[in-house]
């Protein structure tokens, strides 16, 4: 049994489908719909924190997406909560279809999962600022140094399990990433830790879309 995390190339994920491992597709609804490694399974890194119970954790994983940044951070995510049997995809669905490997390209249906938090427009997630929202930040500390939202306290997606306890239970929180999808996961666990649903909010588009529409970061 593979009892490592690590990235594989588009030859020995191959070797891996032939044998019949389970592939795990964490881009988002539409992306997969157009075109999928065959009989993956589709599990957005959007509602990853919610639904990663769905996967084993005593078999292995090939993990992948467009070019293998965002399965990277899944793993990331899953090796922080002790799945240790993870394999990414370097270069992800790219670099297969690169290599002349089957892709499915039958149209499929295929919803989002609704989210017990909110989902927060940056005007709605400025108007939880000035409530006295405690903002969380969990992208990496150099994302973080480059501007963030004000106030925001950076704890990184790979630490927040372990530092989820210093969270306020009875105030707003808005997670904040780079574009929504990590603080997405944060939010989802937040829910599952017995936080109110009422009270977590996500900021769609992250700090680039706080940013495009003219709101501030400090440095």
């Amino acid at each position: 049994m593979l009892t490592q995390t690590k990235d594989i190339s588009p030859q020995e994920a191959q070797q891996l489908f032939q044998q019949g491992v389970l592939f795990v597709d964490v881009r988002e609804v539409e992306e997969f719909a157009q075109a999928r490694i065959p009989n993956a399974q589709l599990l957005p890194l959007s509602e990853f924190a919610g639904r990663s119970r769905e996967l084993p954790s005593d078999s292995p994983v090939v993990l992948y997406c467009r070019s293998g940044n965002r399965s990277s951070q899944a793993i990331t995510w899953l090796a922080a909560q002790g799945y240790s049997n993870l394999l990414n995809l370097d270069g992800g669905i790219l670099a297969w279809y690169q290599q002349g490997f089957a892709l499915d390209t039958q149209p499929v249906e295929a919803t989002y999962t609704d989210t017990a938090f909110t989902e927060l427009t940056p005007h709605q997630a400025q108007t939880w600022l000035s409530q006295g929202a405690y903002v969380v930040d969990v992208r990496e500390p150099y994302e973080y140094a480059l501007g963030h939202l004000p106030g925001a306290v950076n704890i990184p997606l790979g630490r927040f399990i372990s530092e989820v306890g210093k969270l306020p239970k009875d105030q707003k929180l808005v997670m904040v990433c780079a574009s929504g999808g990590r603080s997405s996961q944060a939010a989802e666990y937040l829910i599952g830790k017995g936080f109110d649903a009422k009270l977590v909010g996500n900021l769609e588009g992250g700090t680039y879309g706080w940013m495009s529409v003219g709101l501030g970061v400090e440095r």
